[in-house]
């Protein structure tokens, strides 16, 4: 959908993955759409250099997110988002949908 706009598909689905998730890392990227994981650790530092994500370090794991400080940060999330709707919601549910927090003990569901 945006893959020509951003120069690959695998751009497109890193940060389509960190609109719709908040925050993401690389192996999670790469399992969540069935990709190369040096792919998609080679595209997030192509992005974190030209400043449109940011990094943060949780110990071995580098937690990668929107950087809100880069100039066009709110247009790049609108299209992101507009383009999030219009993906099939089976694909969505696939891609998206699973629990990343394990369930609190002996909470109702």
């Amino acid at each position: 959908m945006l893959a020509t706009l951003f120069g690959s598909q695998t751009t497109e689905r890193c940060l389509l993955y960190l609109v719709a998730q908040e925050q993401g890392y690389a192996l999670e990227i790469s399992q969540a759409f069935g990709i190369s994981g040096t792919q998609v650790r080679r595209t997030l530092e192509k992005l974190e250099g030209a400043d449109i994500i940011v990094g943060i370090d949780r110990g071995r794991t580098r937690l990668y997110s929107l950087n809100p400080r880069w100039f066009l940060f709110s247009e790049l999330n609108a299209l992101l988002k507009k383009a999030l709707t219009q993906m099939p919601l089976d694909q969505q549910a696939k891609v998206f949908g699973e629990r990343k927090k394990p369930r609190k003990k002996n909470k109702p569901i």
